[in-house]
């Protein structure tokens, strides 16, 4: 297996997802039992998977990743991301810059795959009086 390869394979998976491709080419990168976890969300098999990413299609507007740095050595990758979407329509779009840790089997299929991502500065600072309680705290660790 060269990781590389692999790599590239997801990539392009990933910059170019669609509801469709979910169907159709996720039994080709993913193993059965691929293990997932997010901030969110932590599945184990295909299906789980499957639904997760049909979720995201069903729930955002125009969601897309981009990769923009790729290292691995061996059976495991490492992906630094971005992921943009919009929570409605006509809104804004909405960014979460991220990574990835992606382990292949010798099959180069996906075994695992663990995202990494601020929830604090992403998501719950966006929260009316959560992200001013946020904002407070991360003031009072801030060294001076």
């Amino acid at each position: 297996m060269n990781i590389q390869h692999q790599l590239d394979i997801y990539k392009n998976l990933f910059e170019n997802l669609t509801p469709e491709t979910i169907d159709q080419e996720f039994v080709q990168v993913f193993d059965q039992k691929i293990y997932f976890k997010d901030p969110f969300n932590e599945v184990r098999g295909l299906v789980s998977l499957k639904q997760i990413f049909k979720h995201m299609f069903e729930t955002l507007h125009e969601p897309s990743f981009r990769i923009h740095h790729m290292a691995g050595a061996d059976k495991t990758g490492y992906l630094e991301w971005r992921f943009y979407f919009k929570l409605k329509p006509n809104a804004d779009v909405q960014q979460i810059n991220g990574m990835s840790k992606i382990l292949f089997n010798e099959a180069g299929q996906v075994i695992v795959h663990m995202d990494y991502w601020d929830t604090g500065e992403y998501v719950y600072r966006k929260i009316p009086v959560l992200g001013w309680f946020i904002k407070l705290v991360a003031n009072r660790l801030k060294a001076r």
